[in-house]
């Protein structure tokens, strides 16, 4: 799962990164104005599986973060990189937004003011880019050229939406129509709006974008706790209220607005993770796996997370019947434990 991080210039994006990527990030590189860190997603379930079925190592779901050094309201004459910009985000599942809301070299914060600034540069780069491709496509009708059936009718949709100042998500056919993949639309990602609060700033209540979710962070805070010992920055978390580091709370967040789910395999070599969307059916999901396992798939042996620990073994789940054989179109749950059986 990737995941963009946009926000204006001093919003604090990069911290908010660093805080995102924090001591989870497994790599993490720069290359000329993107950051980029891949982290590994804590989650406490892997560690008792792993204890379950005496696996030597386990294998956390990942998430890479992007930090994009990019003003969107400068787009003129910076087409170029733009462009840079957006091919880095096509295959970002999803976008945080960063918005300021602390005070800085005497500026006040005004969140709402850079959400709306940013929200709707998001939806002019995604106007200029549609009209863009219609204009060639009207052209190549005129010389007798047939576009893709449905193309022109659903840019057109699209176009009606964003010059009525609408982001593409809160339509659910343009969102999962294939005639869009090639594109790298920004209005039609899952939306996070993550404020970036200082330590004693009020968080305020924002008017969302259609389709967004908001989740604050103290983002400056956040950065120094990860200098910290666990024990240090768990002190200071509860000082100043804080529930939970940022780093699981934006994932956890994360996962939400994409509405995924994790389903986990244990064994010999290794305990895992894997997201998938939710309703993903069974047979999908052994092809997250590997390609042979959807191919040849047989069937799927599952059982729940909590169900699997209550009875302390694999082993003894099977002497107890509890192991349920699901077919191809079983719906995955968050927490199953899955054997995929299957012959190719």
């Amino acid at each position: 799962m990737r995941l963009g991080i946009l926000g204006l210039p001093q919003s604090g994006k990069t911290t908010i990164f660093r805080a995102a990527a924090g001591s989870f990030a497994s790599a993490e590189e720069k290359t000329g104005s993107l950051r980029r860190a891949v982290v590994k997603v804590p989650d406490e379930r892997l560690a008792v599986l792993q204890k379950i079925f005496a696996s030597p190592k386990i294998t956390p779901a990942q998430v890479e973060y992007l930090d994009l050094a990019f003003d969107l309201r400068e787009r003129e004459g910076r087409q170029s990189d733009l462009e840079r910009l957006l091919n880095e985000l096509k295959t970002a599942a999803a976008l945080l937004l960063v918005v300021r809301n602390f005070e800085l070299a005497g500026l006040p914060a005004e969140p709402q003011k850079e959400l709306d600034t940013l929200h709707e540069e998001m939806i002019l780069s995604d106007l200029a880019m549609v009209e863009r491709r219609l204009e060639r496509l009207e052209k190549e009708v005129k010389k007798g050229k047939l576009p893709k059936e449905g193309e022109l009718e659903t840019l057109y949709r699209a176009r009606e939406l964003l010059e009525a100042g609408q982001p593409l998500r809160v339509d659910q056919g343009l969102r999962t129509n294939p005639l869009l993949r090639g594109y790298t639309f920004l209005s039609i990602k899952p939306l996070l709006v993550v404020i970036n609060t200082g330590e004693e700033d009020e968080i305020p209540t924002l008017e969302l974008p259609p389709g967004a979710e908001a989740v604050a962070i103290k983002g400056r805070l956040e950065a120094d706790l990860i200098e910290m010992t666990p024990e240090e920055a768990d002190l200071f978390r509860e000082e100043y209220g804080l529930s939970e580091p940022a780093l699981p709370l934006l994932i956890r967040k994360s996962f939400e607005i994409l509405d995924l789910i994790c389903f986990f395999t244990g064994g010999e070599k290794e305990t895992r993770a894997w997201p998938v969307p939710r309703g993903t059916k069974a047979v999908k999901a052994a092809g997250t796996i590997h390609s042979d396992m959807e191919r040849g798939f047989i069937r799927a042996e599952v059982i729940g997370y909590e169900e699997l620990v209550a009875l302390g073994s694999y082993q003894a789940a099977q002497k107890a019947g509890k192991i349920r054989l699901e077919g191809k179109d079983y719906e995955v749950k968050d927490g199953d434990v899955i054997l995929f059986r299957f012959s190719i």
